[in-house]
Order: structure tokens, then sequence, then C-alpha cells
């Protein structure tokens, strides 16, 4: 997979609810920054994903832009009761995402 692939993949397996795969993808010394954790490291960001599950849910792509070593990607996140627009910019390393930024506007969730 190339970079483009591997950041596209990680946004189907979020929205599947598919942690174990995700893990699969993740560079153990993951730095993830999000609006609401931050986390050091996949196991730390995984153990949060498995205490609190993501909902599955649909997504549509508005926008992937990729350089060297970066995918950002733009997309409708689409839950049962609304729709949030997010922003996710995803750095690769040796075929592994080594860092995630989640940016969106969180007024308003729980």
């Amino acid at each position: 997979m190339n970079n483009r692939e591997i950041a596209i993949e990680y946004l189907r397996c979020f929205c599947a609810g598919d942690i174990h795969r995700l893990e699969s993808l993740m560079a153990p010394d993951l730095s993830f920054i999000g609006t609401f954790h931050t986390f050091h490291s996949a196991e730390e960001y995984l153990e949060s994903l498995r205490h609190n599950p993501p909902e599955k849910c649909e997504y549509k792509m508005l926008s992937v832009t990729t350089n060297e070593d970066s995918v950002a990607i733009f997309y409708e996140y689409q839950k049962t009761d609304q729709v949030m627009q997010i922003a996710q910019l995803f750095r690769i390393k040796n075929k592994l995402i080594k860092d995630i930024l989640l940016i969106f506007d969180g007024r308003g969730l729980d």
C-alpha cells in the first residue's frame, strides 16, 4: 500500500470499528493529537478505543491531498443523528502511521 491507501484504510477501519486492523497500520511510537485527546503511543490510543469503541458510521471523502510523507483527508463523518466535517493529517514512515492530527468542531458533543 502507498501512503494514500494507508490513510484511507485507517479511515475505513475506524468507521467500521475494526480496532484490530487499525493496530496493524500504526507505528508503536504513534503520536495522536485530537480535539479532545492526545496519545503518545499506539498502545495508549488503542487502549482508549478498546474502552470506548468507535461507533460504526459512514463517511464521505471530500478531499485527499498527499505529499512525500503525509496525507490529509477532509471528510464528512456521518453518524446516525449528525454529520461533521473532519480533517485528519497522517504522517507515514516505513508504511506505518507515525502521527495523526485530528481536527473538528467539537462544540455540542459529549
